[in-house]
């Protein structure tokens, strides 16, 4: 059986490879799936921070960045908070190829680039009460 931090250092090392693997899809501009992974990382940060703060080491099965961080001791700005809402999204529309053609199409090297400046903030914000 393993430890909280066992629970909390596997969500943590599956967030990085998330990063990593969304950073490589960005670099490649390969911007509507980088976003989908963006967003499993930044889920993953909170579901360790979520296993950090309650007394079970399961997290919610549940995808809703905004509902996680709710049931976590972390105090985001609410511009933070907002982009929570934002990055959640891209989790919907990369997910589903109905909604997938919509992130394409906003999914622009000017988008990325501002969306990516935000992600590396929150994931920085994240990191700190970790």
């Amino acid at each position: 059986m393993l430890s909280k931090n066992e629970h909390i250092d596997y969500w943590k090392q599956t967030a990085n490879d998330s990063w990593e693997t969304a950073e490589y899809l960005y670099n490649g501009k390969r911007y509507p799936e980088s976003l989908f992974l963006f967003c499993l990382a930044v889920e993953k940060w909170l579901k360790a921070q979520w296993v950090k703060d309650n007394v079970n080491n399961y997290p919610p099965r549940i995808h809703d960045l905004r509902s996680l961080y709710a049931e976590t001791n972390l105090d985001l700005k609410a511009e933070q908070l907002d982009f929570l809402d934002t990055v959640s999204r891209w989790n919907i529309e990369g997910r589903y190829p109905d909604y997938r053609f919509t992130l394409k199409k906003i999914a622009t090297e000017e988008y990325m680039g501002k969306q990516f400046e935000k992600l590396n903030f929150l994931k920085k914000c994240l990191l700190e009460n970790l």
